[in-house]
Order: structure tokens, then C-alpha cells, then sequence
């Protein structure tokens, strides 16, 4: 499942360790948006949908993955029925 808490977590933990790719990162963020503000926008949505659909398959696998175990579950308790 996609944890947002843990991903998020990993990405402050490794900023505060790395800092000088924290700021770097943040100054180029700073040059788009005074350079081309609404590319950098569009870039920050294409982003975030990217991450909300990779969120959403995640929810949708995880889920499919669910039904095939209790469908495993289901059969095997009927064997072991029909055994006795």
C-alpha cells in the first residue's frame, strides 16, 4: 500500500540530512517560478497527478490483491471440508 506518511517522512529525513541539495533544489524552484512562473505550475500539477495516480493504482492493486487471497482462503477452506 502507498504510505504517504513513510514516503514523506523518507523525503524530510533525507533534506535535513542532505542540505545542500535541499537548497539547491529550492533555488532552482525559486529561478522557474520568477523565470516562468506558469510552466513551473504546470509542472507542480503534472506532479501531484502523477503522484495521485500512482496513489490510486496502488489503492487498486492492493485491492485486487485482498480478493484473490480471500478467494484462496475461500477455496482452500472448502476443500478442506469437503475432506472431512
Amino acid at each position: 500500500m502507498f504510505d504517504f506518511e513513510k514516503y514523506s517522512s523518507l523525503v524530510i529525513s533525507f533534506f535535513a540530512e542532505n542540505i545542500l541539495i535541499g537548497v539547491g533544489l529550492g533555488a532552482v524552484l525559486l529561478v522557474f517560478f520568477y523565470k516562468k512562473p506558469a510552466e513551473t505550475i504546470k509542472f507542480i500539477g503534472f506532479c501531484c497527478l502523477l503522484v495521485t495516480t500512482l496513489y490510486i493504482l496502488s489503492l487498486l492493486s492492493h485491492s485486487g490483491t485482498q480478493g484473490v487471497m480471500n478467494k484462496r482462503d475461500a477455496a482452500t477452506r472448502s476443500e478442506t471440508e469437503l475432506m472431512r
